[in-house]
């Protein structure tokens, strides 16, 4: 399906340059991304699962390419999201390697997977000093409803090992979807704080917060809403409104492994479409971005960053 470049009312569809300093493109974040977890949530963007083999686990000698490709870019900082990140059997090699080039973030759900690799952890941890944060997913303080969308005993898993982490000395941000809202009428302030406390509980632990502004109408989110709404469309004028640099497509891209092949995109929430498939290496996708999707309006047009930026009061 071709992107759709105007809506009914004739209005054209926003369009985004990639960030440039000096005439150069300038790379601020490089992701990496698959869709196999050992969970199934039923609110997941990306419809991951253990059996979810859409975006395949790259290699190590796969993702090399692309981190020397984007030093030459001036890449501030790496991430690897998924799917689950830890259920990869080089994800230890990956990280070490990737730690030569850049700060690196993991967003897992540090369920069971990551509980594999607590001796490697502990030496990274060691020699690499602060260059490596977590970013755990946690969508509610209450382990009831949290697991209500992970699966039973996640909760506890969870917050035990995000606690482990704080322990070895990681930077540690729980992360929480707009579940923590659903029939619950607290502030953003309230829920922040609710969090704080619960691992305030966990030896006096003090993580960072980061509440994501939707939950994206994609993957199994779709059927968990009964259905998709009406997507809003991003137009010109709308766009005006907004800052370039809080759209990932302006300072990032994402590498996905498709059918063997690993591909470019604009950013971490487009997955698997070959409308914004922006070819196999860095240098050919730096070029303008129709802001076609959905998620251009429903996240990042709305405040979504999918960085570490967190929630603080």
């Amino acid at each position: 399906m071709a992107i759709k470049l105007r809506n009914e009312a004739g209005e054209r569809c926003a369009t985004l340059d990639f960030q440039r300093v000096d005439g150069r493109p300038k790379l601020n974040d490089l992701w990496f991304l698959w869709s196999v977890c050992n969970l199934e949530c039923t609110h997941c963007y990306v419809g991951s699962s253990p059996r979810n083999q859409t975006l395949e686990m790259m290699g190590l000698d796969e993702i090399h390419p692309f981190l020397e490709e984007g030093v030459r870019f001036g890449m501030d900082h790496i991430y690897y999201t998924g799917g689950e990140p830890f259920v990869h059997r080089e994800i230890v090699p990956i990280i070490e390697a990737s730690l030569g080039y850049a700060p690196v973030t993991i967003l897992t759900n540090a369920t069971r997977p990551i509980e594999r690799h607590w001796d490697a952890l502990e030496r990274i941890q060691r020699q690499q000093a602060d260059r490596l944060t977590f970013r755990v997913s946690l969508d509610h303080y209450d382990s009831s409803k949290h697991d209500l969308i992970r699966g039973e005993g996640n909760f506890g898993r969870t917050v035990s090992n995000a606690s482990r982490l704080m322990e070895l000395g990681y930077r540690v941000i729980i992360t929480s979807t707009p579940v923590v809202f659903e029939e619950n009428p607290v502030t953003l302030e309230e829920a922040v704080d609710a969090y704080k406390a619960l691992f305030d509980s966990q030896r006096g632990h003090r993580p960072e917060i980061k509440v994501l502004p939707s939950t994206l109408a994609m993957g199994a989110e779709i059927e968990r809403r009964g259905g998709a709404p009406i997507p809003a469309f991003l137009t010109e004028q709308v766009f005006r409104k907004a800052n370039p640099a809080a759209f990932q497509c302006h300072t990032a891209r994402a590498v996905q492994k498709i059918g063997g092949r690993m591909r470019v995109y604009p950013c971490p929430i487009i997955y698997n479409d070959s409308d914004f498939d922006l070819g196999s290496t860095l240098e050919e996708s730096f070029e303008q971005i129709y802001l076609a999707h959905p998620a251009c309006y429903s996240f990042c047009y709305r405040g979504g960053s999918c960085t570490d930026e967190t929630n603080t009061f």
